[in-house]
């Protein structure tokens, strides 16, 4: 649908850079728009496609070319008809379109319709590299192209300054460069706006060329043309340009005033907007002459003279290289050698006096400015202004404050997206790998979302070139090694630069897999089409090609090519084997779509269905039993994917699903690690009933306002799907609706795919200087949509300003998925420490949504009521829900408001949001941490014995056994009511595992171990044993693995999990995910269960065959595993014994072989068969380690008597 701000012709309205930009080429008579996407000017594009009716409204033409350029290469064509055109494209993609750009430059364009147009390359520059593979400044390239440049410095001069830069164009004949950079391209702001102004010439009106008019001479660089059009550059057009700005007086001297400055600065772009902010900020604004050129280069010498004559320093402010620092040298040291000057003044900007000054490496930002400005101020002064020593000092002292918190946060690197096909080939090469003749394959990397394969848990890319080159980086290796190569390519890539690659691999006779992931989007940059999507971005029909037939005809027949969906796993890797043992050129095109625009479809699709019937009757889910799982994180590592989290349980961290990412392509389920996976179906004959009570959300007290003197900040963080960016919108629109100044930015980078994202919103009455950043330690409230990243977001946070509002419902980043590092323990405690500790609110906001709605995805807006409620937020709730109800589509905001004033209630009455308050079920809480007693635990257990028996009077006399040796041992032993839960819970597995007999050698050994404890040290070792031996014991084989996925208490959890009412006819089924083996007289059966026999009749069927097992034993079944179980609960806890006297420290890292050495709770030994057989064996050689060679122990004393019997 298109978004009627686009029409808006008066008044002020909010928009960020990217829409500015073609908001600028609709008032200004813009017939063109072309190019390529790329950060951090990618939405222009989806901006195009989503408006092009409007765009046709207005004559319009938008244009994704193939490569940037074509979209260059368009300007061409458009100035010969004299027709107003703009090309976009990021700073990496001015590279590829810098032939093109340099031609056009070296022609003259005067436009055969007797028209003249302007010709515009947006190009924006990633300076910080937030998102980007260099961090560029194009300015260098654009002046070697002979581009005058123009930066916009604010959201109005965004929009603004496309209609300058064309005018600049059609008066010097030249191609402007229009240089945006990411803080102002995903930034943005409240506008004036003006009426669109259609083209005279365009698609909807085109003309015809009379061709006798051409000019060859003027239109054709080829020598000897070459040089008279060089000469007229030089002589004629650049020197137009300087008479245009001035005429325009586009550059301009701010605050000047009689008096004689000592300093004096210089800055455009949005450098401009960042030095007025810290100026602010120090107390000092416009209190300096700034020289504010809005061309940049060429550089206007009259007014930079204005300047020198005024001031003894001349302080330039630039991002990256001193392009506007040079011309200034140059301009003032030509004014010295003319005599124009009485002193000359010392020019600063990448170094000052003695010292470093603006970085030339990564970005600027406020607080730079703030730092490397006040020392400045501090040692030069300035007697013409005012300078409050003291306000600097305390600036300086809060940076310094803000740098000295040195916390170590760990990283949230961006990943793959739930059910993206990317995912299930680079799960499939890192399983080839496996194989020793695959372990060397060398991984070539370019641009795309692949470019992610380097990132954990896959590391499949070993080098990186440039988009659409791995392949050609190969050619370069292939005659040199014999590693087996490949690339990967995406099917935009294909298209962008691809085929040539791969036709020169073909050419050379190449030995390379080249592996295109077509997923039917320019993916990476914001789901544009391609050449095979059949439509182009102004939505008309275009005859899709097809990249399998185009590799075919490059082959002729000569090529492996093969195409197929990478879903099937085994089939898949078959084929990639096959393919790298061929040699020469492989293409496989692993043919799925992407996995955003899929699920999206699927879901609207669902929200259609349960607008019309109320509800879905049958939904398929992936489920992972806690029970089962080992926490081996092999299902992390194999995949990687955000649908699987980490779940607490009273055996330790587990893996489960996050049922609000994960969208059941059950890709996870194929690695096969384990046999926890299942897949859970889900029928209804009627709308599903609330998990929680409706609470009352009307009537609720007013909130006390907070007003602010200048200006008012706020920093939102979170993880892409979280909402930063519906936050930061509503809360633009709302100080719109207030009458503030509003500046925002929402720093996207790779936050679609799982990675950090965050927004700035900034409110000023007028007088305060704002940019689209909010400086360090200024952040009047810090929005925490994740605990993690409201941690390192607390840079913008001082404890005298900021409160702090957080959902502390935590999420792992993917390395903690995978298991390369833990979640940290203080991450809450530092939030409150480095903010106003008083007004903190944090609590499990998540939680509650998921509770509440079904799903975590309104946690941001439930926030944005708690905020409100608390005052925190200084507009009025009519503004704040009217810019809520713009912002979300109209299908939420019925929901969106609901959620508001429950976060409301929940900031002003706290107690009537708990958990425990509005749940139906009390089974419920037990997804949500809440945990029972040890004796609530032990009678539960006793009646679930008394019923898990096929003959009730043995279970009862089961039941009473299992009571009294949970009580008896409890006892003896009097420790803490978290161990005897643990106790009674693993004495109850073991009788389910086998027998009483069983679960009463686990007990005699822990009293053994209990014996020899230390107290003064808390019994560490009873604890560990209580775990450990039960670990060990309780042996997941074919038959135990039933009862765990079928035991009472897991069944009845999945219920609450899924929503399950049977009394309102839902019903819930299971497809166990499941590889049974059996060894039988030496021969292993391993084999995959048919679907229509994974189901938990049969898992009920096997759990009672306990009477096989000695007899599959015998024969060699699991012997490792039971090998195992025999050495710990022997050797291990005999050392213990004979050691514990003379070395408690030495006998207790013994029993712990089985543990994490950081977190003795958590096991190292885990998984199933060839995943946990190795850990065995290390296991094991650490412990023998531990016992030093030739010494002899002391006799094991006797305490209690043990069963020597195994199993």
């Amino acid at each position: 649908m298109s978004d009627k701000r686009f029409v808006q012709g008066s008044g002020k309205n909010v928009f960020n850079g990217n829409e500015l930009i073609v908001k600028g080429a609709l008032e200004n008579a813009v017939g063109l728009m072309a190019g390529y996407p790329g950060s951090p000017v990618a939405e222009v594009f989806t901006i195009i496609e989503e408006n092009a009716d409007i765009l046709r409204e207005h004559g319009l033409w938008g244009e994704m070319t193939n490569d940037e350029s074509q979209g260059a290469a368009a300007l061409n064509g458009a100035l010969e008809v004299g027709v107003n055109g703009v090309a976009v494209m990021k700073s990496v993609g001015l590279n590829v379109a810098a032939d093109p750009i340099n031609i056009i430059n070296y022609t003259d364009k005067y436009g055969l319709t007797g028209k003249r147009g302007g010709s515009v390359v947006v190009c924006g520059d990633d300076p910080h590299a937030s998102s980007t593979q260099v961090a560029g400044d194009s300015r260098q390239l654009m002046v070697h192209l002979k581009m005058p440049i123009i930066e916009p410095s604010t959201p109005q001069e965004t929009k603004d300054f496309i209609g300058e830069a064309l005018k600049l164009s059609i008066a010097s004949n030249l191609v402007v460069g229009y240089l945006i950079t990411t803080y102002l391209a995903e930034g943005g702001g409240n506008v004036t706006l003006t009426e669109n102004k259609p083209p005279e010439i365009s698609f909807k009106n085109p003309v015809t060329i009379d061709v006798s008019k051409v000019d060859i001479k003027r239109m054709v660089s080829i020598p000897p043309n070459t040089w008279d059009l060089e000469r007229a550059i030089v002589r004629d057009r650049f020197p137009r340009v300087h008479e245009y700005v001035r005429s325009r007086k586009l550059n301009k001297i701010l605050y000047a005033d009689d008096k004689k400055h000592r300093i004096g600065f210089v800055a455009s772009g949005i450098s401009y907007s960042y030095l007025e902010q810290a100026l602010w900020e120090l107390g000092v604004d416009e209190q300096f002459p700034i020289l504010k050129p809005a061309i940049s280069y060429p550089l206007e010498p009259e007014i930079v003279g204005d300047l020198a004559r005024d001031v003894d320093y001349i302080v330039v402010v630039e991002e990256k290289s001193p392009i506007i620092e040079s011309q200034v040298k140059s301009i003032v040291q030509e004014m010295e050698q003319r005599g124009e000057l009485k002193t000359t003044p010392q020019v600063y900007g990448k170094a000052f006096d003695g010292t470093d000054g603006f970085p030339e490496e990564g970005g600027l930002t406020p607080s730079t400015l703030i730092e490397k400005i006040g020392k400045l101020l501090l040692d030069i002064g300035d007697p013409a202004a005012k300078i409050d020593k003291a306000r600097v000092n305390k600036e300086l002292d809060l940076l310094a404050e803000i740098k000295a918190y040195g916390l170590l946060v760990p990283p949230r690197s961006p990943g793959f997206c739930a059910g993206c096909p990317h995912r299930e080939t680079l799960s499939a090469v890192k399983g080839l790998r496996e194989q020793p003749a695959n372990k060397d394959i060398f991984a070539h990397g370019d641009i795309g979302c692949y470019s992610m394969s380097f990132l954990p848990p896959f590391g499949e890319m070993y080098n990186l070139t440039a988009m659409g080159l791995g392949g050609a980086a190969g050619g370069g290796m292939d005659p040199f090694v014999t590693n087996k190569q490949y690339s990967l390519m995406g099917d935009s890539t294909f298209f962008w630069r691809g085929i040539t690659a791969i036709s020169n691999s073909i050419k050379e006779g190449q030995d390379i897999l080249y592996i295109i992931l077509e997923n039917r989007n320019t993916a990476m940059t914001g789901h544009q089409p391609t050449p095979e999507s059949g439509h182009n971005i102004m939505g008309d029909k275009t005859v899709p090609q097809d990249i399998e037939a185009i590799v075919r005809a490059m082959g002729q027949d000569e090529i492996y090519v093969k195409k197929m969906p990478p879903s099937n796993r085994e089939k898949y890797m078959d084929e990639l084997d096959r393919a790298f043992e061929r040699r020469g050129v492989k293409v496989i095109i692993a043919d799925k779509e992407c996995g955003i625009t899929y699920h999206k479809r699927k879901r609207a699709e669902r929200n259609r269905i349960i607008e019309s019937q109320g509800f879905i009757r049958r939904e398929t889910f992936v489920n992972i039993s806690q029970e089962v799982c080992e926490n081996c994180r092999e299902c992390t590592k194999g995949t990687g994917c955000p649908g699987l989290t980490i779940v607490p349980t009273d055996y330790g961290e587990k893996i489960g699903i996050d049922q609000s990412v994960c969208v059941s392509d059950s890709y996870c389920t194929k690695i096969m690690a384990c046999p926890s996976f299942e897949k859970v179906i889900v029928t209804r004959k009627r709308p599903p009933r609330s998990r929680a009570r409706k609470i009352p959300l009307e009537n609720l007290p007013e909130p006390q306002r907070r007003d602010f003197s200048d200006n008012w900040n706020i920093f939102i963080t979170g993880i892409g799907g979280m909402g930063v960016g519906v936050l930061s919108s509503t809360l633009a629109r709302a100080g719109t609706k207030e009458g503030y100044e509003v500046r925002f930015n929402d720093k996207k980078g790779l936050a679609i795919r799982n990675g950090a994202v965050s927004a700035h919103v900034l409110y000023s009455k007028g007088k305060a200087k704002i940019s689209t950043i909010v400086p360090n330690g200024k952040a009047d409230l810090l929005f925490g949509l994740d605990m993690l990243e409201a941690e390192r977001s607390l840079l913008y946070a001082s404890r005298t300003r900021t409160t702090a509002v957080v959902n502390t419902t935590p999420v792992p980043t993917i390395p903690m998925l995978a298991g390369m590092m833990n979640y940290p323990l203080d991450v809450e405690d530092n939030i409150r420490k480095h903010t106003n500790s008083d007004e903190y609110f944090g609590g499990l906001l998540g939680d509650i949504s998921e509770l509440y709605f079904g799903n975590r995805l309104f946690t941001n807006i439930i926030m944005l009521g708690s905020a409100f409620q608390k005052g925190l937020i200084p507009v009025s709730e009519q503004n704040l829900v009217d810019s809520l109800m713009e912002t979300v589509s109209p299908s939420q905001r019925t929901r969106n408001v609901e959620a508001f004033r429950l976060g409301r209630k929940l900031a002003a009455e706290p107690e009537t949001v708990e958990l425990k308050n509005i749940v139906n079920d009390k089974k419920i809480l037990e997804l949500y941490g809440s945990t029972e007693d040890y004796r609530t635990l032990r009678e539960r257990k006793t009646k679930t014995l008394e019923h898990s028996f096929w003959t009730w009077w043995r279970s009862k006399q089961i039941a009473a056994s299992y009571k009294r040796m949970v009580e008896e041992t409890v006892e003896k032993m009097r420790l803490d009511d978290e161990t005897n839960k643990h106790l009674a819970r693993r004495i109850y597995d073991l009788i389910m595992w086998d027998n009483l007999a069983y679960a009463k050698k686990y007990v005699d050994r822990v009293l053994e171990v209990y014996a020899l404890d230390r107290p003064e040290k808390g019994y560490p070792a009873t604890k560990t044993v209580v775990r450990n031996l039960h670990k060990v014991m309780a042996i997941k084989d074919e038959i135990y693995t039933p009862q765990l996925l079928t035991d009472e208490e897991k069944l009845d959890r999945d219920k609450v999990r899924y929503n399950i009412d049977e009394k309102n006819g839902d019903k819930i089924a299971y497809e166990h995910i499941n590889r049974p083996e059996f060894e039988i007289l030496g021969r292993q059966w391993r084999f995959d269960l048919p679907r229509w026999l994974a189901h938990n009749w049969l898992m009920r069927l096997f759990k009672h065959q306990k009477w096989v097992r000695p007899l599959l034993e015998r024969w060699g079944w699991h012997k490792t595993e039971l090998g195992f179980r025999n050495w710990y609960r022997s050797d291990v806890i005999d050392f213990f014994l004979r050691t514990a006297p003379s070395n408690f420290d030495l006998a207790l890292k013994g029993l712990r072989v089985l543990n994490d050495p950081y977190r003795p709770d958590e096991f190292v030994v885990t998984g199933f068969r060839e995943t946990v057989w190795p850990k065995m064996e290390r296991a094991k050689q650490q412990f023998e380690e531990l016992r030093a060679p030739g010494v002899s122990l002391p006799i094991m004393p006797t305490t209690i008597a043990p069963d020597r019997s195994h199993g």
